[in-house]
């Protein structure tokens, strides 16, 4: 028994990164595997069932955990409100009248779905994708990749993924500081995606119509919502701040608050403007997939705090030191690899995450995390991309 304790922590590791993808795999879903790689992993570094299950309940009691749960919930609510009301349609739809050129078309209709988390987003926008490649003849798998693509360049800054949301709560840095490191990224995936696959379909404009004012206003006025969330967050921000200047007992407020009641305005704006009916909120608010996704948030933070409470990451940290393997490699391959096997960008940045930024403190190299952070997780977002498990990709 002594000889199971005395593995390798990098081998222990791996070890629990296998059974936690094999449950995936298995269709358990990420939250019930994290959480039995928790205890798994707490049990192996030595840790007692009491303490295991202090760390657990710590976790899920911590203001973040809550924090982070109720930003996440009120961003599926916002997206699933916006979907059954069909407004996310009406977007799409007055966008038909703003541009009239065919590339911009192919490349703004999957990255207008891109702004809103919705699992398979991408099959709202591949109809009008297909529609608009037929006149030119695109062939399918142009298509395919066109609506992939562009509906995706969002993740990498866009504060309203969770992903986003999570990598900022685990590394500590500011979601506005992340959204300044990250947007570059979506710069040079937008124009890489021009390059390789619109500058070779031929111009084409429709015929304008007499009124090119309203199209614009009515495009505005059904992407309210997300509008209300963007400026929102900056007016509560800026006021926080001043007030917080004021009455210093404000500066220990959760920098998540403006974020929280900006969604919250936006949620009650979608829900009176289109007259929702009681019955749809109920279907909103309980949501199987709204669920799932807080027991995942839960569960990586759970697997964070038994991470730490076991002092694991500090005896992987020593193997790695005495394998001589460079962190960067680290920081690299393990959220790829992840991120290739579940294509869930949530399952990369929860699982790896956490042992990264231990890792960089244990390495001294901590005023480097956002570098480092920028790293993870492009080359975790570059796994999840090139998937074949990615849902968005199985649809489009």
């Amino acid at each position: 028994m002594d000889f199971m304790f005395n593995i390798s922590p990098i081998v222990k590791l791996i070890v629990i990164f296998i059974v936690v993808i094999f449950l995936i795999r298995k269709r358990l879903s990420l939250g019930a595997a994290l959480t039995i790689g928790s205890i798994l992993l707490g049990l192996w570094f030595r840790l007692s069932p009491t303490k295991i299950g202090a760390s657990i309940l710590g976790s899920v009691l911590a203001q973040r955990t809550i924090t982070l749960c109720a930003v996440v919930a009120l961003i599926l609510v916002l997206s699933h409100s916006m979907k059954r009301t069909g407004q996310l349609e009406r977007i799409l739809t007055s966008f038909r009248g703003v541009s009239r050129n065919i590339r911009i078309n192919l490349a703004i209709f999957p990255a207008l779905i891109g702004l809103l988390p919705m699992p398979g987003g991408a099959i709202f926008s591949a109809p009008m994708v297909s529609e608009i490649g037929n006149q030119k003849a695109l062939t399918p798998e142009q298509k395919t990749l066109i609506n992939y693509w562009f509906r995706h360049i969002w993740e990498f800054f866009w504060p309203l993924y969770p992903g986003v949301i999570l990598t900022c709560a685990l590394s500590g840095i500011d979601i506005w500081h992340f959204m300044l490191l990250q947007s570059p990224l979506t710069v040079v995936a937008t124009c890489i995606g021009y390059i390789t696959q619109l500058r070779s379909v031929p111009v084409y404009k429709l015929v304008s119509g007499s009124d090119s004012k309203r199209p614009v206003r009515d495009f505005l006025t059904e992407l309210n919502p997300i509008l209300l969330v963007i400026v929102g967050v900056a007016f509560l921000s800026v006021l926080l701040r001043i007030f917080a200047d004021i009455w210093p007992v404000l500066n220990s407020a959760r920098k998540e608050i403006p974020l929280i009641v900006a969604l919250i305005i936006s949620i009650g704006w979608v829900w009176w403007r289109n007259r929702i009916q009681l019955a749809d909120i109920r279907k909103v608010l309980f949501n199987r997939a709204l669920f799932s996704m807080l027991i995942m948030i839960v569960a990586v933070m759970v697997f964070q705090g038994v991470l730490q409470d076991s002092h694991a990451v500090s005896e992987i940290s020593r193997s790695f030191t005495s394998a001589h393997v460079p962190l960067v490699i680290v920081v690299v391959i393990l959220p790829f690899l992840v991120a290739s096997i579940t294509g869930i960008t949530v399952a990369f940045v929860g699982t790896t995450f956490p042992i990264i930024f231990t890792l960089l403190a244990d390495a001294g190299l901590a005023g480097q995390i956002r570098a480092y952070t920028v790293l993870a997780f492009c080359a975790g977002y570059v796994g999840v991309l090139l998937s074949p498990f990615h849902i968005c990709l199985v649809l489009t």
